[in-house]
């Protein structure tokens, strides 16, 4: 588990990563990207407004991670203008792999660095 009960930054903050851990934990954040992909598609299917609110996962690379995170489709879509940008839960950042780009008490936004930025380009459905 990468988040200590009290909601912490990840269990790695002391730890250096290897290129294939960051490349796994991009994958990982990827899939709920690409989750998030099908909600921001309903949306436009069912609503299409584009101040709409939606819930969508926390695209943090902890695989049990439940959190939801309440954006309207346009603030997802300005998140999503980047294949390395994600929307996490406040304090889900990692910074051996991602830096903070904004937060607030709602959301934050970080963006993937070297190999955990390349897989997420790569991944990128957009792109």
């Amino acid at each position: 588990m990468l988040f200590s009960a009290d909601g912490d930054n990840c269990a790695y903050s002391d730890t250096v990563l290897g290129r294939f851990q960051e490349e796994r934990l991009a994958r990982n954040e990827a899939f709920f990207r690409e989750v998030n992909e099908r909600i921001r598609e309903a949306g436009d299917r069912f609503d299409g407004s584009a101040e709409a609110e939606y819930e969508f996962l926390c695209e943090c690379p902890e695989s049990d991670c439940v959190d939801r995170i309440k954006l309207t489709l346009a603030a997802y879509e300005a998140v999503r203008a980047d294949a390395r940008r994600f929307v996490v839960a406040p304090g889900h950042d990692v910074p051996e792999i991602e830096h903070l780009v904004a937060e607030d008490e709602l959301v934050a936004v970080v963006e993937k660095d070297g190999a955990a930025g390349e897989v997420a380009e790569r991944l990128d459905p957009r792109h």
